[in-house]
């Protein structure tokens, strides 16, 4: 006997029928094996090809597109001639928004399925895809909507589910094999419809989201809207107002001069009133103007230290006059900025005029000039009895005055306006010895606009 017959002749005190039966047991787990192994394979693959999809519609928002994409996946992926797809609507008892692809969009149009028929109850019971037959069972062949699905060759029922809430049902006609759903189908879809759940609710939010952000901007527009013909009215009422009364002095002298002779010295004293009161109109006019559409002018550096000192010097005798003191500090290492020495003038002068009109009796007025981040910053403090907190919001609102005479409300106005046509801001507030400060904030390196 040669090595290999040796090899191959039962061991002595060995049974060859159980020698043969364990060959057979290792055959059949190997196999085993090999299918499971073959299943865990298949599972991985469907694994990735769903969060690949996933990944891909999940950064789709446009609600329309996304249904459009998975009905596509959904085709693709499954073979099938066509599918279909109800989206719940939230403001309604049923599922009545459809899309379709490979099936005519209009089949479905006038199709809506309640949240409480049997078909919605059967799907979120089961939790899982539904073949026309299963459905069939639990419904009867008598249901109207299986009618329908089954004259189209509709095979299989999907749920969409989000935490035990239906947001939608995936209609599969049959495959283009004609081949049946397997087990494999299913867990696939199963995977897939989560995964996908999740994109439908992000986008829906979204919409849901963007058409609350468009309901929000039409309504902010229309008190836009409604703010500015206020404000027109308002404006409109103001410049009546503050126009009248120069118009009412120049009517009544016109009509005396119009009825009777007067002495020369009066007469002369009547036109002197009346080119006053023109000329009262002229200056409204104008500073509307100015505050509105200020003159432009070419920039040029701006000592704002002598611009000051200027100012005050112009109202020395004024100021004199009415027992109030000014201080000016500056830096010494202020530096200069781009700007109108003229029109900053003017703001100075009012700011100034404005401080000593609140101070009949005499008081103190401190301007403090330093640089700071990038800006000269001016403050004009007073002694006098400040502004009344309700009405620090508006002292720069067109015809606002808080003078109980000789005031039209719009010196400061005119103010904010150079100010910000200087790219700066002015400010108003209530110092701690009680009486008003406006700071001045312009910007030291402005290009010439």
């Amino acid at each position: 006997m040669d090595d290999k017959q040796k090899s191959l002749a039962p061991v002595p005190g060995t049974d060859p029928l159980r020698l043969e039966n364990g060959e057979d047991n290792l055959l059949i787990r190997i196999s085993g094996l090999s299918d499971a192994n073959r299943r865990l394979r298949r599972k991985l693959f469907d694994l990735y090809t769903v969060f690949e999809i996933s990944r891909h519609l999940s950064s789709m928002l446009d609600l329309d597109s996304l249904i459009d994409a998975i009905l596509l996946t959904c085709i693709g992926q499954m073979s099938v001639e066509g599918a279909v797809i109800f989206i719940t609507d939230r403001e309604s008892k049923y599922l009545g928004r459809s899309y379709s692809r490979g099936l005519p969009p209009e089949l479905f149009k006038t199709i809506k399925i309640d949240y409480n028929s049997g078909l919605v109850e059967s799907l979120i019971s089961s939790g899982k895809p539904m073949n026309l037959e299963e459905l069939e069972a639990r419904l009867g062949d008598a249901d109207e909507f299986l009618k329908l699905v089954k004259a189209h060759n509709i095979k299989l029922a999907v749920p969409m589910l989000m935490k035990n809430r239906l947001l939608g049902i995936l209609f599969l006609q049959s495959k283009i094999s004609q081949a049946d759903f397997y087990e494999n189908d299913l867990e696939f879809l199963l995977l897939l419809m989560n995964q996908l759940s999740v994109a439908l609710e992000n986008a829906r939010l979204y919409e849901r989201e963007r058409r609350a952000n468009e309901a929000l901007f039409q309504t902010q527009k229309l008190l836009v809207e409604t703010e500015k013909m206020a404000a027109l009215g308002k404006l409109s009422a103001s410049i009546a107002h503050e126009v009248n009364n120069p118009l009412g002095i120049i009517s009544n002298y016109l009509q005396i001069l119009s009825i009777r002779k007067v002495p020369d010295d009066v007469y002369t004293n009547y036109i002197g009133i009346l080119k006053e009161e023109v000329f009262r109109i002229a200056g409204i006019v104008q500073q509307m103007l100015d505050f509105y559409r200020p003159q432009q002018e070419k920039l040029n550096v701006v000592d704002i230290k002598q611009v000051l000192s200027e100012s005050i010097g112009l109202l020395a005798n004024q100021l004199a006059g009415a027992r109030i003191e000014v201080t000016l500090s500056v830096d010494k290492s202020l530096p200069k900025l781009m700007g109108s020495a003229g029109k900053l003038k003017q703001v100075f002068l009012n700011l100034i005029m404005n401080a000593k009109d609140f101070m009949p009796d005499g008081g103190q007025i401190d301007i403090v000039v330093a640089e700071k981040n990038g800006n000269v910053e001016i403050s004009v403090s007073d002694t006098g009895p400040g502004i009344p907190e309700d009405m620090l919001m508006r002292v720069f609102e067109p015809f606002f005055t808080t003078k109980k005479k000789d005031g039209t409300g719009l010196g400061l106005s005119v103010c904010y306006g150079i100010i910000q046509w200087h790219g700066g801001e002015i400010t108003a507030f209530n110092n701690e010895r009680g009486g008003a400060t406006f700071n001045v904030s312009l910007p030291i390196n402005r290009e010439n606009d």
